[in-house]
């Protein structure tokens, strides 16, 4: 099922709210069926529509929505409101933080047949209302994702290649194929962590080709 409507805070508006920021980026791995995301506001949506939408639960013909397929790529800074859809696989990857405000829950009621908690005046503080109809990600070569908390790249192999350069530890997500790295095989949908201290830091394609994310920190 689709998730609820949420917003990380920016920086500034995190301190004032005793919360933490988040920046993520999500890398869709499959699909199924009609697969959507909804991200950032339509066409001009401002505050005043979106708080008449809120009262009125009308909110969903306010965000953008964007139909996803694999491969798809898309990023969501701090401030950008937000829901996955139903039909996705994805994977996220994300700026370490604890604080989500949920803004909109499409009107359902929870397991306990109440309404979940909402964040409104968090969110209205932490949305960004100049985010209007974002894109897709398009790659730049292998990299998928850069910023100053992360950056994550897509790595077709067919021969063996070190894990990092600089001695850094790096994070990767199978996507197809096996590969082979410290002595240990990974299928699709295995994460493993390379690190700085591994004495040999090569990832290795087994049996053909293979496709992975490598998550690293600038």
């Amino acid at each position: 099922e689709r998730l609820s409507v949420q917003v990380h805070p920016p920086a500034r508006v995190a301190r004032a709210l005793n919360g933490e920021p988040k920046t993520e980026m999500w890398y869709v791995a499959d699909t199924y069926l009609d697969a959507d995301i909804f991200a950032g506001l339509n066409a001009g949506v401002g505050r005043e529509d979106f708080e008449r939408a809120l009262r009125e639960g009308k909110v969903s013909e306010k965000i953008h929505h964007i139909a996803m397929k694999p491969g798809d790529t898309f990023f969501i800074p701090s401030g950008r409101i937000h829901a996955i859809g139903a039909g996705n696989v994805i994977v996220e990857v994300q700026q370490n933080s604890d604080t989500t405000y949920r803004v909109f829950d499409w009107n359902r009621l929870g397991l306990d047949g109440k309404p979940r908690q909402l964040h409104i005046d968090e969110s209205m503080q932490s949305i960004d209302f100049g985010d209007i109809e974002p894109t897709v990600t398009q790659p730049s070569g292998e990299t998928l994702a850069q910023c100053e908390h992360f950056v994550v790249e897509k790595w077709d192999l067919k021969t063996p290649r070190p894990a990092f350069e600089e001695g850094k530890f790096a994070v990767f997500t199978m996507l197809s194929g096996e590969a082979e790295c410290g002595g240990a095989r990974f299928k699709p949908g295995d994460f493993f962590l390379v690190p700085a201290s591994q004495a040999d830091p090569v990832v290795k394609p087994v049996n053909g080709g293979v496709t992975l994310l490598r998550t690293t920190i600038p």
